[in-house]
């Protein structure tokens, strides 16, 4: 009987040692056509303002040939900023992924003036946020005007990038994006970011924190882009040792919150290792 229930144990374990490794298997053929998918998506949206750029330089160049008025440079000098805004956002975006990819993603952890972190992320995304004729709301709260963090500023930056660019691509023209800073009841500075986008199910939000997954619905391109940004985010932000959260509702935007714990204080000695240490 010993023998017998011994055996049987055995053919299990090398039932789930099989099923175990078909799943590996699995999840290994799906992330390299999850990978093969954004990078055909990437080729296109690399190419799309590359070509922009190209075409609106070269009718500046030879304005004299196209006939065009002071208003028709004006504006053609303005695609070709947005165009160039947004192929270094890809850019970047490629290369963070590769870094995140491979595991080379360096921290050097520092004290984080959040106001000001989200102030100059804010005027990254003006480009952006002009192109899509979408306003960037930065209303002051006076519990976080004094919001420390503590983290990798350029890491944090980055993030930030990411979650007010996504805010951007998923807001109507005329939309209104709040950011703010805020101090939660543990001491943490968090950088909450609020549109009035489509929004996303509980589905789309998994979707959205994969990497290299992408979030628009069904054939509707309008919301279309490289679809790793949040990812990107969220793996910065946890990297760091802090909280990153949306909270979506269909049809009616979607919130996000960068939370960071405070800078560590310096220890000081208690009164009894300060006796010690006068001998």
């Amino acid at each position: 009987m010993s023998a017998f229930a011994s055996g049987m144990a055995e053919a299990m374990a090398v039932r789930r040692a099989g099923l175990t490794a078909k799943a590996a298997r699995a999840e290994a053929e799906a992330s390299i056509k999850a990978r093969a998918e954004f990078l055909a998506n990437m080729n296109h949206e690399l190419r799309t303002p590359l070509n922009a750029i190209i075409g609106f330089t070269t009718m500046l160049k030879e304005g004299a040939q196209y006939n065009l008025s002071a208003e028709q440079r004006d504006s053609y000098a303005d695609y070709v900023l947005q165009s160039a805004d947004l192929l270094l956002s890809h850019i970047n975006t490629l290369l963070e992924t590769a870094a995140l990819d491979g595991g080379e993603v360096a921290m050097e952890p520092a004290s984080i003036d959040l106001p000001k972190a989200l102030e100059d992320a804010v005027d990254r995304a003006k480009i952006a946020a002009a192109a899509a004729k979408v306003t960037l709301d930065v209303k002051p709260d006076p519990d976080g005007a004094s919001a420390i963090g503590w983290g990798d500023p350029v890491r944090t930056g980055q993030a930030l990038d990411h979650v007010i660019r996504t805010a951007i691509k998923f807001s109507s023209e005329g939309g209104r994006i709040l950011v703010r800073t805020l101090i939660d009841q543990q001491g943490w500075g968090e950088i909450a970011v609020r549109d009035r986008g489509p929004g996303m199910s509980a589905e789309e939000i998994g979707r959205a924190l994969s990497a290299f997954a992408e979030t628009h619905r069904g054939l509707d391109r309008s919301f279309a882009g490289p679809g790793v940004g949040l990812a990107i985010a969220k793996t910065f932000v946890e990297l760091q040792g802090g909280r990153f959260s949306i909270k979506s509702k269909l049809g009616e935007g979607t919130l996000v919150r960068i939370a960071l714990p405070p800078p560590v204080a310096d220890a000081k000695p208690t009164a009894d290792e300060e006796m010690k240490l006068a001998g």
